[in-house]
């Protein structure tokens, strides 16, 4: 049996991903996943981000009572408008069998009421925060109040955070969707019944798992029970293939190669002064040295302190340990976008670095003159390292097997051309969502220090295991005729 009111701005949400998922939500809620580490400390983000906004409105009221307490929120939100509050949190409505809670309620001086939604993200996205906006203002206005602006406030990336407690006034940012939201409140009475109907079906509704459906927007916490006893063949007692034209390309790079690996951060709230929300801040590099006669060495940093920005230490460092000849040898392009950035963020080591990297001029030349500077013109000294993108123009090119179809990342092709190494998922910290999570708790100043030095090894172990992943799968593809 349905409660009165069975639907939630949440269950909305989920029901646009898949029908099944809210269907799952209502009648079977046991059968969902706990969230992962780095789902709960997104949830965690929003709260932060949330008592930032809450800030901007001194003299809020918050609803206190509980998603299991919603008559009563309700009729604790009425109490207030009617007492004249003027800024309610978390206030509660419901109407056409949906409830919702408004992250900020504020009356406006001229009448009505602003509806304020906080996200902790960078901007407005149509596709991700239309929808949630747009049945706020469906049951509010449903149920009677007199909404006359309905904001998005989200995290101001423009703002540097100088250290210290976060300004609410400068770090977050406000969006007008007004219009949009009211357009789209008009078109949500059919999806209500509609939704209300699969909720009363007697079997639930048939979905054929898929990545576009399961894993977009967001992961569902019903995927692996939609897909138990679905195992994709490994292809493991499959032997790769490489074209001999990639495994020749290979022979030719120049020695030393040395294999990089960045590991990043890009927190919703700034971790280092002097940067600012999702600025992606490097703090880790990892270098395996491989000579032309075998001779295999490892150097590796990782930042030490949230004090201040680590990234001149980050370049400084890793310009010491490349060394002016050889070959620069990443997975993607991102260890190359990042220097670019770097180049753009630090002056006074940039001449070094384009020195070390020559490759990169062009790509700093118009990172400068999109903001209106002019880098001098290109030095014709003849040295420095050459670049190569072993995943793309080698595993991606080069590499044919039943397990890499459609993808070429390193923790796909790890057991496949490196299968000497252990498994990502035998690691401490498996992933680079892991990592992040893993940096951050490592920074904070209120861990302790044996959980300090805990996360401080397994992060140089993960880091570690991405450069010597590469150069085990380069040592296989040049051996090809071994297979």
């Amino acid at each position: 049996m349905l409660s009165e009111a069975p639907l939630s701005k949440s269950r909305y949400l989920r029901w646009l991903q898949c029908p099944l998922r809210l269907y799952l939500d209502v009648h079977h809620r046991e059968l969902a996943t706990p969230p992962a580490a780095s789902v709960q400390a997104r949830f965690d983000v929003g709260h932060r981000v949330g008592a930032l906004a809450r800030a901007r409105y001194p003299g809020g009221v918050l609803v206190e009572q509980g998603p299991h307490q919603h008559a009563e929120a309700v009729a604790r939100t009425a109490d207030l408008i009617r007492s004249g509050t003027r800024d309610i949190f978390e206030a509660a409505f419901t109407y056409d069998r949906v409830k919702i809670r408004a992250d900020v309620l504020h009356a406006l001086d001229g009448g009505g009421f602003e509806l304020v939604e906080v996200k902790s993200t960078s901007r407005y996205d149509p596709a991700k925060h239309l929808p949630d906006v747009g049945i706020q203002a469906y049951v509010t206005l449903g149920a009677g109040l007199d909404v006359r602006r309905v904001t998005l406030m989200h995290l101001d990336t423009t703002y540097v955070w100088p250290g210290g407690p976060y300004d609410p006034e400068r770090i977050l940012a406000a969006t007008d969707v007004t219009a949009e939201a009211f357009d789209y409140a008009r078109s949500m009475a059919p999806h209500v019944a509609e939704m209300i109907a699969i909720l009363e079906a007697a079997e639930p509704p048939s979905v054929q798992p898929s990545d576009s459906i399961c894993r977009r927007p967001y992961e569902c916490e019903f995927y692996a029970y939609c897909t138990r006893g679905i195992e994709p063949p490994d292809g493991l007692d499959v032997e790769p293939t490489v074209d001999a034209a990639t495994a020749q390309r290979l022979e030719e790079l120049r020695f030393p190669l040395l294999f990089v690996d960045f590991e990043t951060v890009n927190p919703a709230l700034p971790l280092f002064p002097g940067t600012s929300p999702f600025q992606v801040v490097k703090v880790q590099w990892s270098v395996h040295r491989l000579e032309a006669d075998g001779a295999l060495t490892h150097d590796e940093w990782l930042v030490a302190s949230a004090e201040t920005d680590p990234q001149p230490e980050f370049l400084s460092t890793l310009l010491d340990a490349l060394g002016t000849s050889g070959t620069f040898v990443h997975y993607s392009p991102y260890e190359l976008t990042q220097l670019v950035d770097l180049a753009a963020r630090l002056p006074d080591m940039r001449d070094q670095l384009l020195a070390t990297l020559p490759g990169l001029y062009d790509k700093v030349a118009q990172r400068l003159a999109d903001r209106g500077e002019e880098l001098p013109p290109r030095p014709d000294t003849g040295g420095g390292l050459a670049s190569f993108d072993l995943g793309r123009e080698a595993v991606a090119r080069g590499v044919s097997h039943p397990a890499l179809a459609g993808t070429w990342s390193i923790k796909a092709a790890l057991p496949i051309l490196a299968p000497s190494l252990p498994p990502y998922s035998s690691l401490a910290v498996t992933d680079g969502d892991a990592a992040m999570l893993a940096t951050a708790e490592m920074l904070d100043p209120e861990t302790p220090p044996e959980r300090r030095a805990e996360l401080r090894k397994a992060l140089l172990r993960y880091c570690e295991q991405d450069t010597l992943a590469m150069v085990e799968i380069y040592r296989r593809m040049v051996s090809r005729a071994s297979w």
